[in-house]
């Protein structure tokens, strides 16, 4: 089979090791351009407590800022910060299991990335936590928030039925509804934002667009057997 996955909270943690410091960076800026938040670290733990329950690091900006009672003049400000470029030497993590899970599964099955973002920062997160991306018969990083055309010119180019192929990632609406569209298998990876995005999904997510849901990358391999 063909398994394609997401990267951010889906192979690496994203929201657990990278957001957090993305958002007090962020918050810095804002204040250094003459946001007042009072107290910073309590501000900061708002921020941060906002950020669990967001779809994203963008949400959680404009929340902040409406909560507060802030011009939305800073919210450019937070947003460049926090999707701005990564050091060289930034650390980031994979999810527990990720490289010899992605490993064990690449010895019987073609395996596949399909990320969001600035391919050079995706691709720097990827390499800083540890994961060979020459494990991948594929690689797709697009700035293009629709997913769907990636995925058939993956199918395509590797000879792949949706049928034949699982799509794994952690936003049900932005990862999996356009790979259940083609009609692939569906596993939603319930970690980091995949957590938010279920709770606002719910009702479609469980009648159409998740077939198998995981809280461990490991638990794929389970569902594979099935198959």
């Amino acid at each position: 089979m063909l398994i394609i996955f997401d990267l951010d909270d889906t192979l690496i943690d994203t929201t657990g090791s990278i957001t957090p410091v993305k958002l007090e960076q962020a918050l810095t800026k804002m204040v250094e351009a003459g946001l007042q938040v009072g107290d910073f670290q309590e501000a900061l733990h708002i921020l941060k407590r906002l950020d669990t329950a967001s779809e994203s690091a963008s949400q959680t900006l404009l929340e902040f800022l409406e909560i507060t009672n802030a011009d939305k003049k800073y919210f450019d400000l937070g947003h460049a910060e926090v999707y701005g470029p990564l050091p060289q030497d930034f650390p980031v993590y994979p999810l527990d299991q990720a490289s010899d899970t992605l490993s064990e599964l690449s010895l019987s099955h073609q395996i596949a990335l399909v990320s969001m973002g600035k391919p050079e920062q995706q691709l720097l997160k990827l390499k800083n936590a540890g994961i060979d991306s020459t494990i991948f018969s594929k690689i797709l990083i697009s700035e293009d928030r629709d997913k769907k055309p990636h995925y058939k010119t993956i199918l395509e180019e590797l000879g792949f039925a949706p049928s034949q192929t699982v799509v794994c990632g952690d936003r049900v609406k932005r990862d999996l509804s356009p790979a259940k569209e083609l009609g692939c298998i569906t596993v939603h990876m319930q970690w980091g934002r995949g957590l938010s995005s279920l709770l606002s999904a719910l009702p479609h997510y469980i009648a159409h667009d998740v077939d198998y849901a995981i809280k461990k990358l490991s638990q794929i391999k389970d569902i594979l057997i099935t198959l």
